[in-house]
């Protein structure tokens, strides 16, 4: 087959020298082209946008996503206020974190995805199942300094369960051996907890076996404005050196197996450090939101 020359008619009839062999007519158009000037280049991906590689990264989740998940976030920590701190110190660490992190918060909300580095490598892992005894406990805590602001707040909160313990039993009583931790956090709707671990020792009884116990408390804001009027209510309290306790998952990414209702873990704390042992979490009610947020630890 003869390519046509440049000056040739590209709608010559089927007898030109354009035509086929097998006499067929020649197509309406020929493009003009010398022979080996052309080649076919191979079709690839456009490289990815960095919309794309985010979309890759986070699957499901969207930039638009995250930018509404970083407002909430930030709405729901400026909702929150020190009236949960029972020290001028934890107020002025409050109002520092809270600074902090609103900015922070805002600043994510409003750059993505520009200026955010998306990290592959978060690492899950979970609280370990532990048999504890009092003794046991009570050695994790032999070198603590006894200056500290907030020892005054745990005893009277060990002090709290006990009592309420007590009066719900016939025997034995207990009495306060040692109050070990406590932490404080408040929930987003505001509501503020506190979880404890103290030892106590069975009172006029034949086993003399100190005991390890877990208390939850929650404040009630209106009694505050009472005077002689104890503003903590106790809402559970058991033993957990005879059953499986768990440390609090605040400091890690919990690997979490079971369905959940939104972000709450009902089988965990993400409130408390792994310091503080708990039994199942379904026997207590605050520390469960698996994002870790609003909670801030007012030890």
């Amino acid at each position: 087959m003869e390519w046509p020359s440049s000056g040739s008619s590209a709608n010559s009839s089927g007898s030109s020298g354009g035509s086929s062999s097998s006499g067929s007519a020649a197509p309406a158009r020929t493009r003009t082209r010398r022979p080996g000037t052309w080649r076919r280049l191979p079709r690839v991906a456009p490289p990815p946008t960095r919309a794309m590689e985010i979309r890759e990264a986070l699957g499901t989740i969207t930039p638009e996503e995250l930018q509404r998940q970083y407002r909430q976030k930030a709405d729901e920590l400026e909702k929150m206020d020190a009236s949960g701190c029972d020290t001028a110190e934890a107020k002025i660490a409050f109002k520092d974190f809270k600074e902090e992190n609103l900015r922070l918060y805002r600043w994510l909300a409003k750059g993505w995805p520009e200026h955010i580095v998306v990290s592959r490598t978060k690492h899950f892992s979970d609280t370990q199942e532990e048999y504890l005894t009092a003794e046991d406990m009570e050695a994790r805590f032999a070198h603590r300094d006894p200056t500290l602001l907030h020892l005054k707040q745990l005893e009277h909160f060990a002090h709290l369960a006990l009592s309420h313990y007590n009066a719900r039993r016939t025997e034995p009583k207990f009495d306060i051996a040692q109050a070990l931790t406590s932490n404080c956090f408040s929930e987003a709707c505001g509501t503020t907890y506190a979880h404890v671990n103290f030892t106590a020792t069975p009172r006029n009884s034949d086993d003399p076996t100190k005991r390890l116990f877990f208390a939850e408390l929650m404040l009630i804001p209106r009694l505050q404005l009472q005077e002689d009027t104890e503003p903590m209510r106790v809402l559970h309290v058991s033993t957990v050196d005879d059953v499986p306790c768990f440390g609090g998952c605040h400091e890690i990414y919990r690997k979490i197996n079971h369905r959940m209702r939104g972000n709450m873990d009902y089988e965990r704390c993400h409130a408390c450090h792994s310091i503080l042992k708990h039994p199942k979490g379904d026997l207590f009610i605050g520390g469960h939101d698996s994002t870790r947020m609003p909670y801030y630890s007012a030890t």
